[in-house]
C-alpha cells in the first residue's frame, strides 16, 4: 500500500517538474507575452523587430523539431532534456548583462536549439514513458495541466520579481535573471526525478525490446515516409490552428461585439487558464474512458465546428453570459484536445522506439500555422 502511494506520489511531484520545467523553457523567448513594451524598451528593438526575433524561433520549430526528435531516440533523452534547461539558465544570464537587439538575435537562434531542438522532443518522450498504454490520455492530461499551474506560478513569481526591482530595464534584468537560476532549478529537479531511459518504459511489452535500441538514419527516414506521422501532425495542426484562432477572440470581443477591454482580458484569462486545468485532464480522461483518444479528438473538431458557425453569426448585441459559454466551451474544447492529440500515436501504434522522431517530425507540420496564420487572421 505505501509502495503504492509512493509512487503515485513521486509521478505526480515528476509530472509537476515537468510542467515547471516547459514553463520556464519557453519563458524568455515568449516574455513579450508577460513584458511587451518593458522588454521592448529594454532591448531597444521596434514591434517589427521583435516580429523578426519570433519568426527566428518559429523557423526552428520546422527546422529543429524533427532532428530534436531524432536525437531524443538516438542518445539519452534524459541528459538531452537536462542540458536544455541548463542551456536556457545559461543564454538568460548572458543575455541577461548583454541586452540589446543583436544580442537578442543570437540568443532567440540559442533558445531554438535548446527548447525546440533540445528539449520538446525529449519532453514528449519522457511523458509517453511515464505511463502505460492505456493511460496515455491521462497522463498527456495530466502534463497540460502541470503546464499550466507551472506557469501560473512562474509567470506570477516573475511578475512580483519585475514590479519589486522598480519595473523598467532594471525589472527586466532581473526578471531574466530569475529566468536563468529557475532553469538551473529545474535542471536539478529534472535530474533527480525523470527516470534513466533503461527504467522508463512501464508496461513490459514487445515494444520495450525495440524501445531501448538506438535510432538510426534509415529508422528516421521511415519515420518521416510513415503516414501515421503525418496523422499525428495533421491532428496537432488542426487543434493548434483552433488554438490560434481562439487568441484571436479578445480583440474580436472588443473591436466587433463592443465588449470592453477589462471584460474581454477576464473572459481570456478563464479562457487559458480555466481551458488547461480543467479541460485538459477532462480529455485525457475521456480517451482513457472510450479507450480511444482520437475519438475525443473527433468530438472536439465536430463541436469546435460547430461552435465557432454560431459564435461568427452573433449580432453586437449578444449578452455577456453567452459569451462567457461560448467562452468556456471552447477553452475546454481547444485544451481536450490539446491533451490528447499527443497520445495519438500510442493509439496507432508507433513504436516507443520513434516515440521522440515520431512527435518532432508532427510538429513541423502541425506547428506550421506559426509562420501563416497569425498574418491571415490580423488580415
Amino acid at each position: 500500500m505505501n509502495e503504492s502511494i509512493n509512487k503515485n506520489f513521486k509521478l505526480l511531484l515528476t509530472v509537476f517538474i515537468l510542467g515547471l520545467c516547459w514553463s520556464i523553457n519557453y519563458s524568455l523567448s515568449f516574455i513579450q507575452y508577460l513584458l511587451y513594451d518593458p522588454f521592448i524598451e529594454a532591448v531597444g528593438a521596434t514591434n517589427a523587430q521583435l516580429g523578426i526575433l519570433m519568426t527566428i524561433y518559429g523557423l526552428g520549430n520546422i527546422i529543429g523539431a524533427p532532428f530534436g526528435g531524432w536525437l531524443a531516440d538516438k542518445f539519452n533523452y534524459k541528459k538531452i532534456f537536462v542540458a536544455s534547461l541548463a542551456g536556457n539558465g545559461l543564454l538568460s544570464i548572458y543575455f541577461a548583462f548583454n541586452m540589446n537587439y543583436t544580442s537578442a538575435i543570437f540568443v532567440w537562434i540559442g533558445l531554438a536549439i535548446t527548447g525546440l531542438l533540445m528539449n520538446y522532443p525529449a519532453h514528449i518522450k519522457i511523458v509517453r514513458l511515464l505511463a502505460d498504454e492505456k493511460s496515455q490520455g491521462k497522463i498527456f492530461g495530466m502534463n497540460e495541466a502541470s503546464i499550466g499551474i507551472g506557469s501560473l506560478i512562474i509567470n506570477a513569481f516573475l511578475l512580483f520579481v519585475f514590479a519589486r526591482f522598480f519595473e523598467g530595464v532594471a525589472g527586466i534584468k532581473a526578471t531574466i535573471l530569475c529566468i536563468g537560476a529557475i532553469s538551473f532549478a529545474c535542471s536539478v529537479g529534472a535530474w533527480l526525478l525523470v527516470p534513466n531511459p533503461d527504467k522508463a518504459v512501464i508496461e513490459k511489452s514487445e515494444d520495450d525490446k525495440t524501445a531501448k535500441e538506438k535510432m538510426t538514419v534509415n529508422d528516421f527516414i521511415a519515420v518521416i515516409k510513415s503516414p501515421l506521422t503525418w496523422m499525428v501532425g495533421i491532428g496537432i495542426f488542426a487543434v493548434y490552428s483552433f488554438s490560434v484562432t481562439m487568441s484571436y477572440f479578445t480583440p474580436y470581443f472588443t473591436a466587433v461585439l463592443g465588449i470592453s477591454v477589462t471584460f474581454s482580458g477576464s473572459l481570456s484569462l478563464i479562457r487559458n487558464q480555466g481551458g488547461r486545468l480543467i479541460g485538459a485532464p477532462l480529455g485525457g480522461w475521456l480517451g482513457d474512458k472510450m479507450g480511444s483518444v482520437t475519438k475525443v479528438l473527433l468530438i472536439v473538431y465536430v463541436a469546435g465546428i460547430a461552435v465557432l458557425l454560431t459564435f461568427m453569426n452573433l449580432p453586437s448585441t449578444t449578452n455577456a453570459t453567452i459569451l462567457i459559454g461560448i467562452t468556456v466551451i471552447l477553452a475546454f474544447l481547444v485544451f481536450m484536445g490539446k491533451a490528447t492529440y499527443y497520445a495519438v500515436a500510442s493509439e496507432i501504434n508507433i513504436p516507443r522506439k520513434y516515440a521522440a522522431s515520431t512527435v518532432g517530425v508532427a510538429a513541423a507540420l502541425g506547428f506550421s500555422p506559426d509562420v501563416f496564420q497569425f498574418t491571415l487572421f490580423g488580415g
